[in-house]
């Protein structure tokens, strides 16, 4: 039989898939925080077994607390809600419906429209809504929503021409290589 070690309890609960790493806390360690201080560990203790630092272990804890955590409750009820990331804003996507709506009707508007370089639509653009567009964020929008080339369509043979063809062909069936398809070209 193998030998298992004496670990204490918040030793157990961690595991080598949540370890802190780069100031990012995943709902796991944030909930074993709270339950730590709940119980009545102080922060530094906290950090020596989680390597959490002090801070950012204060920092979850007002948040839960500003979020409706209550300590004192019992039994000790933790939800997604009180260690949730919040949500970020992140930046702002040039790329807007309006601003495909406006390059797209800038290329469709006439003839010349599909040749004009993308450096040109941005510039038109920017202009146009006051804002400052790349013209990798043009081209991105015109590969996405554009196909390079427009498809011709080929139109199919009426009866007339099917027979005006099979006539043809019946009329020139005796016809050699030798004598008389070289002198067609």
């Amino acid at each position: 039989m193998g030998h298992t070690p004496n670990l204490s309890l918040p030793a157990l609960l961690l595991s080598p898939f949540h370890a802190y790493t780069m100031g990012k806390c995943d709902i796991a360690q944030r909930t074993l925080v709270l339950t730590m201080k709940t119980l009545g560990m102080e922060p530094r203790q906290i950090s020596d077994i989680t390597d959490i630092p002090t801070v950012t272990i204060n920092t979850i804890w007002n948040r839960a607390i500003e979020r409706g955590f209550d300590p004192r409750r019992q039994p000790l009820m933790i939800t997604d809600a009180y260690v949730i990331d919040a949500p970020r804003s992140g930046r702002p996507k040039k790329q807007t419906s309006e601003v495909s709506a406006i390059a797209l009707a800038n290329i469709r508007r006439d003839r010349y429209g599909r040749e004009k370089p993308c450096a040109d639509i941005a510039g038109e653009i920017s202009a146009e809504m006051n804002i400052s567009i790349s013209i990798i964020s043009i081209w991105q929008i015109l590969n996405n929503q554009v196909s390079k080339t427009n498809s011709t369509r080929k139109p199919g043979l009426i009866a007339r021409m099917r027979i005006e063809r099979l006539a043809w062909c019946l009329t020139h069936r005796h016809w050699t290589l030798e004598e008389d398809w070289k002198n067609v070209i």
